[in-house]
């Protein structure tokens, strides 16, 4: 996926976050409104195999079980469930599975039930309004007993990040995040990607080029003349550094986030739409970074895509209690990483005007 067609899709997602609805029965959670979906890799089948939680509404979820090199039984399960609102717990009022299953997938079939009852209790057992990231010791007889759970209050549903044995093994892990929307669907996941025949990219970048401040209404932010801007008379401009063919390979785009006044989520879902993947790319959450300091909130990921590994940064500036400059980066890794002072330096530079 191109650089601004992922930035695209992360502003657009910006206007769905303030459609609520609870994931979990008795979960105020930060982060959740329907349509959105997670992906696991499931460590513990010897095939590669990944579960799949997603909320449609109020009430009606899907989940999937996926494992496209299964030797034996179905390669794909899909069942959808619908649980009673009026409820604090998860009581299912209804269930339909899609597609044929046979005796032997009836085993999967009740891992899925129990992964999803097991799971949302578990978040229920947390406190309610979950601020920070959780590494909690359980008991977990599915995962063979005495296991390690890490949670994160911007990840959707259950707010789970990883699974990991008592030796820190993983077994159950974060593999996606998505979204309904017209490019990435529920069902189009296929597994992670992972970039085939890479090509080596370089660029020669003038360490000592003069930079001059280019603003954005109230913010500015230094940029020298190697990046081209796309002109765009629209609201979100983009600059785009070229390699020695004219392929782009870094782009920057500066753009404001207004939440309504009554929002009380904001930093947590401008985590969630950072880490959105599309089904033509894959964040690499081992990469992940997240910092907070003081006004200033920056989300550091690698992106998976078929032909590539593309380094993804975005900084929020806060500037009231519901509104944030958003500075979005991203850059081929190779590129990057040759060149990460020269970045850094661009990217740190953003700040109000005046200041």
């Amino acid at each position: 996926m191109s650089f601004i067609r992922r930035f695209s899709i992360c502003v657009a997602l910006l206007l769905c976050c303030t459609f609520f609805v609870s994931a979990i029965p008795g979960v105020e959670s930060k982060v959740d409104f329907p349509g959105t979906f997670v992906y696991y890799r499931d460590y513990t089948y010897e095939d590669e195999t990944y579960i799949g939680f997603l909320q449609y509404d109020a009430g009606t979820y899907a989940l999937r079980y996926f494992s496209p090199d299964a030797k034996k039984g179905a390669k794909t399960i899909e069942l959808y469930i619908t649980c009673d609102t009026t409820k604090d717990t998860v009581e299912m009022t209804g269930e339909k599975i899609v597609g044929e299953i046979t005796n032997i997938d009836v085993e999967t079939l009740n891992y899925l039930h129990d992964l999803f009852y097991e799971l949302a209790k578990r978040r229920k057992s947390l406190p309610s309004k979950c601020d920070q990231t959780v590494r909690s010791a359980e008991d977990y007889l599915q995962f063979g007993g005495e296991v390690l759970i890490n949670y994160e209050p911007y990840i959707p549903m259950f707010g789970v990040r990883s699974i990991l044995s008592k030796d820190k093994q993983p077994l159950f892990k974060l593999a996606y995040i998505g979204i309904l929307n017209e490019g990435s669907e529920f069902t189009d996941f296929r597994g992670l990607v992972n970039p085939q025949d890479v090509e080596a990219q370089s660029i020669s970048i003038k360490k000592y080029a003069k930079s001059k401040k280019v603003a954005v209404e109230t913010y500015e932010f230094a940029l020298d003349d190697q990046w081209q801007s796309d002109g765009s008379p629209s609201a979100v401009q983009t600059w785009w550094l070229n390699n020695s063919e004219n392929e782009p390979v870094a782009m920057i785009s500066p753009y404001f986030v207004n939440f309504p006044p009554e929002e009380k989520t904001a930093v947590e879902q401008l985590k969630l739409i950072s880490l959105i993947s599309q089904s033509d790319s894959c964040i690499d959450f081992d990469s992940l970074a997240i910092s907070e300091n003081g006004k200033r909130i920056q989300i550091s990921a690698k992106m998976n895509q078929p032909d590539k590994v593309v380094r993804s940064i975005t900084t929020f500036y806060k500037i009231s209690e519901t509104e944030y400059f958003a500075l979005a980066f991203s850059a081929d890794e190779q590129v990057y990483s040759k060149n990460e002072r020269y970045f850094k330096k661009i990217i740190d530079s953003a700040k109000a005007k005046g200041r």
